[in-house]
This record gives C-alpha cells, sequence and structure tokens, in this order.
C-alpha cells in the first residue's frame, strides 16, 4: 500500500536527492590542524577548525569545492581575529597564491584563468 502525498503543500519526492561527493583538499589541509597556523609558525597541534573554500564568492565557491582549493583554519585565520582570510587581504591572497601554484602543477595557467578570472602569482 502507497500512500499518495500529492495533496501536501509540500510533497514528499519520490526519490531522495543524490547528496554531492566533497573532494579532497589538494593543499594537503587536515582537519584539526589551522593550515595557515602550520605554515607561518609551525604550529600543527590539534584545535578546532572550519573549512574555508579559497575561491568565494559569485559562484566560485562550488567550483573551489569541484577543484579542491579549501583548506582547514582555526577560528583566528578564518572570521575573527587581524590575520583571518575573511578580513585581511594580504591573507586571502597569499591563500590564492598557493591554491594557483598547487592547481597548475596538474593544470595550465589558461586553464586557471578561464576558471577563476584573475592571476594571483
Amino acid at each position: 500500500m502507497s500512500i499518495d502525498y500529492s495533496d501536501m503543500a509540500f510533497p514528499k519526492l519520490a526519490c531522495k536527492k543524490k547528496r554531492k561527493s566533497h573532494k579532497k583538499s589538494i593543499l594537503k589541509s587536515r582537519k584539526g590542524v589551522c593550515y595557515l597556523c602550520s605554515i607561518l609558525y609551525g604550529d600543527s597541534s590539534k584545535q578546532y577548525t572550519e573549512e574555508h573554500h579559497i575561491m568565494f564568492g559569485s559562484g566560485q565557491r562550488e567550483l573551489s569545492e569541484a577543484d579542491g582549493l579549501k583548506v582547514n583554519l582555526c577560528r583566528d585565520h578564518h572570521k575573527e581575529g587581524p590575520e583571518a582570510v575573511h578580513n585581511n587581504r594580504e591573507m586571502r591572497e597569499l591563500l590564492c597564491r598557493i591554491a594557483q601554484t598547487e592547481y597548475e602543477q596538474t593544470h595550465t595557467r589558461e586553464e586557471w584563468m578561464a576558471r577563476y578570472k584573475k592571476n594571483y602569482l
């Protein structure tokens, strides 16, 4: 016996939506270790981290996810501190330069420019 949901305001879907698979970071970032603390200060201690998509805004977050351009950052390097990538242009562009360098290990500069529209190197 099947139940008819067609008269509901938001009918249930016949099948569940397929979840997107999240590509692993190409920047050797580990969960629980802040990428910037590690490369700037040599601090690889375990701490609370948040995932940061290096390329963000105007549809680039999805591209960043698909290409693995993401890192784990502590709160001070993500959103809250003076070195936070969302507040500090130099830190944001440092991550973009690192991401572009790593991306160009397997792709061309032309592919980078077609995808992300700006050269950081």
